[in-house]
């Protein structure tokens, strides 16, 4: 099973690829449907990515035992 970075590395290496088509492209608008059908949503999902490996560098995944649980101080 790929992990979210191997995932990550391979979304963005087919972003560049869609981002090379769509400056490049003959057709204004071909190159406009991909951006709007492919780039875009592509893009949020490598935001959304990227901030889940960030929350999980961060340990916010991980998993506590009850005793860890109920003993983490709450700030008020």
């Amino acid at each position: 099973m790929a992990t979210l970075n191997e995932i990550y590395r391979e979304l963005e290496s087919i972003m560049e690829d869609v981002e090379a088509y769509v400056e490049e492209a003959d057709n204004a608008n071909q190159a406009s449907d991909v951006a709007g059908s492919v780039k875009n949503p592509m893009e949020k999902v490598l935001v959304a990515l990227d901030s889940i490996m960030d929350d999980e560098i961060a340990g916010i995944y991980d998993e506590l035992t009850e005793d860890e649980f109920y003993e983490e101080d709450e700030e008020f």
